[in-house]
């Protein structure tokens, strides 16, 4: 089984509550070339989904996979209400609670790839470092917690050289885990949100993978969701809503 490195939380100094990623300096968004050497390319090992009140569906190996979110729904109406991916004997599974549903896929991992342990990140908190950017991709592997207000949100984001998870919550519920991957190059962030027409383009498939980064709005029912999606060999960004400001980000890598 891969071990999995331990990666110190640092403390910040400056305090973000009052603002959410919306907030800080965006990189711009670099479209990937070909990714053609053996080391940086990484594709789809396993996919799986789950919908409640199913037991938990097995995704793949935790020995060589790295898993992330490829959709994101349901209604998180209290602060039991949860995603999650998580290690349950040996193998990467994809469950929640609640009323909620997710969909998520893995990536092989080579000698060259390093999958962190997860960070924690809960309401009333300061926003939690998961060390710098350079190297190291991070994406959202657990989200709960109450989803009522348009300004409720979960998210990985960066900000002066680190990355940082963190978000706002009207209820005081939200919680949310992340986990980081070290890889060659990966993408700027990605967004969609229900305001928009269409649905977000982040590029050729190739040989690369997407993950869910960031969920925010009212999620109250089966009809809220955000997603990422391969067609014509294209990877999007999209989702549906009946309520309001429901949007997400992702990156690739």
């Amino acid at each position: 089984m891969r071990k999995l490195p331990l990666v110190a939380v640092l403390p910040l100094t400056l305090s973000l509550e009052a603002c959410g990623p919306e907030a800080l300096e965006e990189e711009p968004v670099e479209e990937f070339g070909a990714l053609q050497s053996a080391k940086q390319e990484l594709t789809f090992a396993a996919r799986g989904s789950w919908v409640a009140p199913n037991p938990a569906t097995p995704l793949a190996s935790t020995s060589d996979r790295a898993c992330f979110f490829t959709r994101l729904g349901g209604a998180f109406d209290t602060g039991g209400d949860s995603l999650r991916i998580a290690a349950l004997w040996e193998r990467w599974h994809v469950d929640g609670t609640g009323s909620t549903r997710a969909a998520a896929a893995c990536a092989g991992m080579r000698d060259t790839h390093e999958y962190t342990t997860g960070y924690d990140w809960a309401a009333g908190q300061q926003p939690t470092n998961l060390g710098p950017v350079n190297g190291r991709v991070c994406f959202l592997t657990r989200v709960g917690g109450s989803f009522n207000h348009p300004t409720d949100w979960i998210g990985v984001y960066q900000s002066g050289g680190s990355w940082f998870l963190s978000g706002a919550s009207q209820a005081r519920n939200g919680s949310a885990r992340a986990r980081c991957l070290t890889v060659d190059s990966y993408s700027g962030e990605y967004s969609w949100s229900q305001e928009a027409r269409n649905s977000t383009y982040m590029g050729l498939a190739g040989n690369k993978v997407c993950a869910l980064t960031s969920m925010a709005g009212q999620f109250d029912s089966d009809n809220e969701f955000v997603e990422i999606s391969k067609a014509v060999g294209n990877w999007y960004l999209s989702g549906g809503s009946s309520r309001s400001g429901v949007s997400a980000k992702a990156r690739c890598f």
